[in-house]
């Protein structure tokens, strides 16, 4: 199962990052440059330029570094508000908060299993805030998300 979730990710990556590259930008908002997505992951820091931020069910903001094979993914609801809210296991629930972390280098995966993320502010144009969560690595292991901060395009 966790080969699939895995697979099903990184083909969502794939396609992600495709048509992310293949598109112009029109956009007036505020400059990309501004954007961000950075924690330590078991103490290490990693940091990500302008994550991706997709509306479907619910609003899925990700930073992936193709070269280290590193993938951040914070999940909220679609009409998201100032709070602190518990992150939780719960990935069909599209109200939830949620968090995962991908190192397809080193074979390591996790989604959330308990943590908090604080969204301290919401805009028309961004949506920014602080997370951490913890999950099993699926090797036996523990994958610690800390000190994370981020700040993006909030796309409504």
């Amino acid at each position: 199962m966790r080969t699939l979730k895995k697979a099903a990710l990184l083909l969502v990556l794939v396609t992600v990052s495709a048509i992310s590259f293949n598109c112009s930008s029109d956009s007036s908002s505020s400059s990309s440059s501004n954007f961000y997505l950075k924690c330590k992951v078991n103490g290490t820091w990693v940091e990500f330029a302008d994550p991706m931020v997709i509306n479907s069910l619910a609003k899925s903001i990700t930073g992936n570094d193709a070269d280290t094979g590193k993938v951040v993914t914070l999940f909220t609801p679609l009409d998201v508000a100032n709070g602190t809210y518990n992150i939780t296991d719960e990935p069909s629930n599209v109200d939830s908060y949620g968090g995962s972390y991908s190192d397809f280098n080193e074979d390591a995966y996790t989604d959330n299993e308990t943590g908090t993320m604080n969204i301290t502010e919401v805009t028309a144009d961004v949506i920014k805030g602080t997370f951490s969560f913890t999950g099993d690595d699926g090797n036996g292991g523990t994958i610690i998300v800390t000190e994370g901060s981020f700040r993006a395009e909030n796309i409504e």
